[in-house]
């Protein structure tokens, strides 16, 4: 099959979808070599697995990035020679119909939770969802929590939607030196208000403020968007030096990070997968996580879940992991063999099934 993808959002330091589309298409050529894929790149970035790269020059914003695939992206795929396009991040040319179109949806965030969103982008992310979904051939999603939100609040037809779960990159114990001496509770993602990190300060606060040989709180992950209150939350709340934001950190250091923590904390507020969970639980690493949706969907039965909405239930939550570490160290032990059947290789393998009924279905009309 000739394979075109929108990459635009890849870059070498991505984290959540610029990750999604590196692993997804390094695991895909290496399953299918005879598989052409044609990527547009941003300048300078090379996707791994990707035979042919387009860099699109330009593109200096997400406002251009997002002109581009509007109104130009559509008219070059029509020049080309392909039998599925696929749009990593939500949204495709809504101009003009592109035949065999997949888009994936990573979540609806934008739908469940506008408020946390600026404006101009959560009104242009909600009208180009709404209409995306509806050009696109099939829509791939990474949970059945988002399957169900996308039948909820955009009405697209079960049968429209197929449900590819993420994979988990492997996360080998010996993954260089120990990076900080102090036990800590690790929290990673995007600093941005639905991750929920200004609560979990604030939780961390009430806890550990006063108690000198707690734990601290080391949070990887690069701003966003309105991020200020949270970097600004551990001078207000008086445990700034216990509260580390590290900024955006490289795989490897990663890796240490995850195996050196007491556990990790991810309080979010709405997920469509969980990244952090999953690699979490890979590593039999105790988690606290929320209360329903995809996370609890990841999660399963081997997690402490708490109440994102609720500083207190939170704050019982790392109460809890600290008294009772070894008691969820056993809970997180449980879910490991559950957790390492989510591959990149299965998520490659069930991408290209959904690829090939969408040609089959093109050839019936």
């Amino acid at each position: 099959m000739n394979i075109l993808v929108d990459a635009l959002l890849y870059q070498s330091q991505s984290a959540g979808i610029g990750r999604y589309i590196d692993k997804l298409f390094s695991a895909y050529t290496g399953l299918f070599p005879d598989d052409r894929v044609t990527a547009l790149v941003p300048p300078g970035q090379i996707l791994p697995g990707a035979i042919n790269l387009v860099p699109i020059e330009d593109l200096k914003s997400s406002k251009q990035r997002l002109l581009y695939e509007q109104w130009r992206l559509g008219s070059w795929a029509k020049t080309q020679t392909y039998d599925i396009i696929h749009f990593g991040d939500y949204q495709m040319p809504i101009l003009g119909a592109l035949p065999r179109a997949i888009v994936t949806v990573h979540d609806l965030a934008a739908f469940r939770l506008p408020e946390l969103f600026p404006r101009g982008s959560g009104l242009t992310k909600r009208f180009l969802m709404r209409r995306s979904v509806a050009h696109a051939s099939r829509v791939i999603v990474p949970s059945l929590a988002t399957a169900h939100d996308l039948q909820d609040i955009l009405h697209v037809p079960e049968s429209k939607i197929s449900v590819v779960l993420h994979g988990v990159t492997p996360l080998e114990r010996e993954a260089g030196p120990t990076l900080y001496e102090r036990p800590y509770f690790l929290a990673v993602g995007t600093i941005e208000p639905r991750k929920n990190f200004e609560r979990l300060i604030e939780a961390f606060a009430r806890v550990f403020a006063n108690i000198l040989d707690g734990p601290d709180l080391l949070i990887a992950g690069k701003p966003g968007w309105l991020y200020r209150n949270a970097m600004e939350a551990p001078s207000r709340l008086g445990v700034r030096e216990r509260v580390r934001f590290l900024g955006y950190v490289e795989d490897k250091s990663l890796k240490a990070l995850y195996r050196d923590c007491m556990a990790v904390t991810y309080p979010s507020l709405y997920e469509g997968f969980g990244f952090p969970v999953a690699e979490a639980l890979w590593l039999g690493k105790p988690v606290l996580c929320s209360r329903g949706g995809a996370l609890e969907e990841v999660a399963g039965n081997d997690a402490l879940i708490v109440d994102p909405l609720n500083v207190s239930s939170i704050a019982s939550g790392l109460e809890e992991l600290w008294k009772n570490l070894g008691v969820w160290q056993v809970r997180a032990l449980a879910g490991v063999t559950r957790v390492h059947q989510l591959t990149w290789t299965k998520a490659a393998q069930s991408t290209r099934d959904v690829y090939l009924r969408t040609v089959g279905d093109s050839r019936q009309t």
